[in-house]
């Protein structure tokens, strides 16, 4: 390079460019790193790299004469020593994650037409859970307050973030102590809804059925698929005035469904609601005696998963291990 070149062009502009391109790079880079963290491991990660970046200031400095491969060396292990920090910072603090990860019982409550469904919830007692909120109004902020007292006075023992429609979200729930709770959302104060918190509930609205039921109950047994977010069926069908055996395969790994069933797709008559699992998982609901007719079935979790199910003489037949007529998104 000639020297007239590099006194002219490289030194005075493309070096100072070059070197703060460099650093805008790493700066990013590390910020993405220090938001993903835990607020103790970016302040020991940031702390990490700030000494890394003065052992190289100070190298530099001690040099008689700063070259260009000096200036390079010394931003390459400013990066190095930033990456291999937030790498080490995120390794542990997903394996912290891992560790600590636990399973919670789910309970489903939706927002539609600014209302609550359904209005009465059953939660474990003393243990966390995670409620899986729907809100279904397109365009309407909803959130879910829980107060200990059925006036819903005071200061709530649960606040959950407000989200706007169409949106699910799960709230991590503190264990509750068994017994009454009222929720509401504080932007709608008319939306208002009732919660027991028993011992050894699995979580679900009122009237919830049992998964896990016994071998054997009632004739005519059937099993319906979820998976991809979809019934493998949009038609079950059930024996007349007797009860049944649901046998239901929740193949969605980390996903809840369940299936509940109703007199319409009003949803205001529930005659039978499964216990939420999260896949992969097999259960068997013991569905009660229902009445000839046709009703309606959907996932508390995900709505958009439903179908018909018909009760008529010969009944107990679904998809099974077919596809034909999924239901839910495609």
């Amino acid at each position: 390079m000639k020297p007239a070149f590099r006194d002219r062009l490289v030194l005075p502009v493309l070096l100072p460019i070059g070197i703060m391109l460099v650093i805008v790079a790493v700066l990013y880079g590390l910020s993405r790193i220090l938001l993903s963290i835990t607020p103790t491991a970016a302040t020991v990660t940031a702390l990490v790299v700030a000494i890394g970046v003065v052992a190289a200031a100070s190298f530099a400095a001690a040099s008689k004469q700063v070259r260009i491969s000096t200036l390079a060396a010394m931003v390459g292990g400013v990066a190095g020593v930033a990456m291999l920090a937030g790498g080490i910072a995120l390794a542990v603090v997903a394996g912290e994650g891992e560790e600590g990860e636990e399973e919670r019982p789910v309970v489903a409550l939706a927002a539609a037409n600014i209302a609550f469904e359904p209005a009465s919830l059953t939660a474990p007692a003393g243990e966390p859970f995670t409620l899986q909120f729907h809100n279904q109004d397109a365009g309407t902020p909803h959130d879910v307050d829980i107060f200990d007292n059925p006036e819903l006075s005071g200061t709530p023992v649960f606040d959950g973030e407000v989200v706007t429609g169409v949106r699910q979200v799960g709230y991590a729930v503190d264990s509750l102590a068994a017994g009454p709770y009222a929720f509401r959302c504080s932007i709608h104060p008319e939306m208002t809804g009732e919660l027991e918190a028993v011992e050894g509930e699995g979580g679900g609205g009122e009237g919830g059925g049992e998964g896990g039921g016994e071998g054997g109950v009632g004739p005519g047994a059937v099993t319906v698929v979820a998976q991809g977010t979809a019934f493998d069926t949009s038609t079950i069908e059930l024996p007349p005035s007797a009860p049944t055996t649901i046998t239901f395969d929740n193949r969605d790994a980390g996903v809840p469904h369940n299936i509940a069933i109703y007199t319409d797709d009003t949803l205001s008559d529930e005659l039978f609601e499964g216990e939420i699992v999260t896949g992969p998982v097999t259960v068997d609901y013991a569905v009660p005696a229902i009445d000839p007719g046709s009703y309606y079935f959907l996932c508390v979790v995900h709505p958009t998963m439903n179908g018909s199910v018909e009760v008529a003489a010969g009944g107990g037949q679904a998809g099974g291990t077919g596809a034909p007529e999924p239901t839910g998104p495609s």
